[in-house]
């Protein structure tokens, strides 16, 4: 028997343009998550995200009933069946490692992703070219939420949210910091790690976090690990934190060059969106790489 949620989003961007504007030459980016369902509406020749909504419930132990609620968020959001020029389908969760690009063998990419973590039951393993990065990233979906999403969008366009924060960040020029720089993506009970030095991709990982001094304690360790210099990286977070939440307090207190993930620059973004911190959808925005 299927249960009734209450589903309104927990944020909605959108104006008058949207209703201006011929919807299928525009690119429908959605992202999913364990417990969150997000979009946004982007024109690729204007370079202009025109909505945005992020849907956020309690993660079901049963990927059938995750599926369950986000039928119920088609039900109540039609926007997300006009008919794009293209949708892209992108997943946070699974598990995921990169691969050098010249190294990569897509005959056993399973292989590259079970040398790490163990074989999970209905997974899927998929795998997305960085090429700029010279990298490959391989990861892992739940089979069934996977072909429920491709068969209600229609798309063959599929990325991992990680693929996206890696494009995204080259538009930063921190990411040339000679002393290092960490970005760190921080989202409901997880986080992810992206280091580089002087524009050189030194590694990417994601933690499962409880408290604000777990994701401080891995970004110490981290940063230790890629042979730099606490004192001197610069971190930048991105995600949906506060100034006065919990992790960031505990950031402060023990990273000396912190700062915002700033909003991915040359695009343009309606007021609306504008008013929500740049960092929030860091993740979200930076889909419009991966079309």
């Amino acid at each position: 028997m299927s249960v009734t949620y209450n589903i309104h989003p927990a944020f909605a961007a959108d104006d008058a343009s949207l209703l201006e504007t011929d919807l299928t030459t525009c690119q429908l980016l959605v992202l999913v998550g364990k417990g969150s369902f997000n979009y946004v509406v982007y024109n690729p020749a204007a370079r202009k995200f025109l909505a945005l909504k992020s849907y956020r419930f309690t993660p079901q132990k049963a990927t059938i009933a995750d599926i369950e609620v986000i039928e119920q968020i088609f039900d109540t959001d039609k926007l997300l069946f006009t008919n794009f020029s293209d949708v892209l389908l992108a997943f946070d969760g699974g598990n995921s490692t990169l691969v050098p690009e010249v190294h990569f063998d897509s005959a056993i990419k399973k292989d590259y992703l079970h040398l790490i973590y163990p074989e999970q039951a209905q997974e899927l393993i998929m795998a997305d070219t960085v090429s700029d990065q010279q990298m490959v990233n391989v990861y892992s979906v739940d089979k069934d939420l996977f072909g429920f999403l491709r068969k209600e969008f229609s798309t063959d366009k599929f990325a991992h949210v990680n693929t996206g924060l890696l494009k995204g960040y080259r538009f930063d020029n921190d990411y040339l910091e000679l002393n290092g720089i960490v970005y760190l993506d921080i989202q409901q009970h997880k986080f992810t790690l992206t280091v580089y030095r002087f524009g050189k991709l030194l590694l990417q990982t994601e933690m499962n976090s409880q408290t604000g001094l777990d994701v401080v304690y891995h970004l110490i360790n981290t940063i230790r690990q890629a042979g730099l210099d606490e004192s001197q990286v610069k971190v930048k977070v991105g995600g949906p934190v506060t100034p006065d939440s919990q992790i960031y307090e505990e950031l402060h207190r023990f990273v000396p060059k912190l700062e915002w993930v700033p909003r991915l620059t040359g695009f343009w973004y309606i007021n609306k969106m504008e008013e929500i911190p740049g960092y929030y959808f860091n993740n979200l925005y930076s889909l419009a790489l991966c079309v």
